[in-house]
């Protein structure tokens, strides 16, 4: 079974936050495909997994490291 998630966060400055993540995009020993792009909104945030179990951990890990980045655009 394929999962797949598509989320959009709300953020001051996406450019930023983008440029501190896109980084960990480039890790291949994932599980899942990870796509992150800014958008009008925000920062969007694409993951494509071959299993539920895959993209639930992916996403745990992405929503966080969303989060820190945001808190850190902040200081």
């Amino acid at each position: 079974m394929k999962g797949c998630a598509d989320l959009v966060f709300e953020v001051d400055d996406p450019k930023r936050v983008y440029e501190a993540l896109a980084p960990e995009t480039l890790d291949l020993v994932q599980r899942s495909e990870i796509r992150l792009e800014t958008c009008e909104e925000g920062i969007r945030l694409c993951v494509e997994s071959e299993d539920v179990v895959s993209l639930r951990a992916a996403l745990n890990t992405w929503v966080r490291l969303i989060k820190i980045a945001m808190e850190m655009v902040l200081v």
